[in-house]
């Protein structure tokens, strides 16, 4: 998902994995910071996290 590694295993490593985990972390400090509340911050989080699952499935789907 986010980072490289996907939910079907397979590929991706822990760099990626933490790199994921460092813009899901500022993404939300971001949304914190603009004051935005805590139900759409997770909102906003879960979009970002579908969207990274779509944006992997499309390019496992190109590449095959």
């Amino acid at each position: 998902m986010i980072g490289g590694t996907s939910l079907f295993g397979g590929r991706g490593s822990i760099v990626g994995t933490l790199v994921g985990a460092l813009i899901v972390g500022v993404f939300r400090n971001g949304l914190a910071l603009s004051g935005l509340e805590l139900l759409w911050q997770d909102f906003a989080v879960g979009v970002l996290i579908i969207v990274a699952v779509t944006i992997d499935q499309w390019i496992r789907k190109i590449s095959s």
